[in-house]
């Protein structure tokens, strides 16, 4: 972000907007990772997925980070580039989902120290975070989704984001179905063990 910032003139609304884009471009990517970290290790144990797995917390900051950047930039075409920002930028639906978006991260950044975390259950600050981060990533994807099924021109990066949200999202699938599958496996074995015990008390062998 410094290095582009350095070539990159914000004194018209057009460089301020591509900063936005840029912000973003560089905080999906660890939103994904972060989002699909507990699914690939459930699905594929291993030296990468514990790694991703113990390192989540950090890459969520670093998705937090980046998000700041946009936050910026985004203030300051509100500041200095208003009337562009109306005509060119502001959509109703994008400003309340966005706003929804920033609450939630930032009640998540808060909540992953100590001092954030102690003031709520354990139950809520699970509710807090699964809720946040379904909602950053379905917020996410549904921008690369609207800018290949409504744009007329694409660029490449819209594909690759939009099809890393897919995996993200169907790696959760998996792991969720895998971990039903295990669950009733397991219930399926006590019951018999249960019903082999019936049977023997029954039959007295």
């Amino acid at each position: 972000m410094l290095l582009t910032l350095l070539r990159v003139d914000l004194s018209g609304g057009e460089a301020v907007s591509s900063m936005i884009q840029l912000s973003v471009r560089c905080a999906v990517p660890l939103l994904y990772l972060a989002f699909a970290a507990s699914s690939l290790h459930a699905l594929h144990p291993g030296l990468f997925s514990r790694w991703l797995l113990r390192n989540r917390k950090i890459i969520g900051l670093c998705f937090a980070a980046a998000m700041a950047w946009q936050l910026l930039f985004i203030l300051w075409m509100l500041v200095f580039h208003t009337q562009y920002y109306v005509e060119e930028v502001y959509v109703l639906s994008d400003a309340v989902e966005g706003a929804v978006g920033y609450t939630f991260l930032i009640g998540m950044v808060l909540t992953s120290f100590k001092f954030g975390r102690r003031r709520l259950s354990p139950g809520q600050w699970k509710l807090l975070h699964r809720s946040g981060i379904y909602w950053l990533w379905a917020y996410a994807w549904s921008v690369y989704w609207f800018n290949l099924f409504y744009y007329q021109e694409p660029a490449a990066i819209d594909y690759v984001y939009y099809w890393s949200g897919f995996v993200a999202w169907g790696l959760r699938i998996c792991a969720w179905s895998k971990k039903r599958w295990q669950l009733a496996a397991t219930g399926n074995v006590a019951f018999s063990e249960v019903a082999d015990q019936t049977v023997k008390l029954q039959t007295g062998i």
